[in-house]
């Protein structure tokens, strides 16, 4: 998670791992974005994780 942007690392704590879970609508009001610019961030930052995760195993 450390090599995500802040806002990346942000949207996927609130999307993912957060008890109560944010919408992408929410995320999209408070960042001042549309939901679809969220999910392709969303989206973005999970690849990163992935790619990360291959280079370690």
């Amino acid at each position: 998670m450390e090599s995500l942007d802040p806002r990346s690392r942000e949207i996927l704590n609130r999307r993912w791992l957060a008890d109560d879970k944010a919408t992408l609508h929410e995320l999209a009001a408070e960042y001042d974005v549309s939901a679809e610019r969220i999910r392709q961030l969303e989206k973005n930052a999970m690849k990163k994780l992935r790619d990360a995760m291959t280079l370690v195993a």
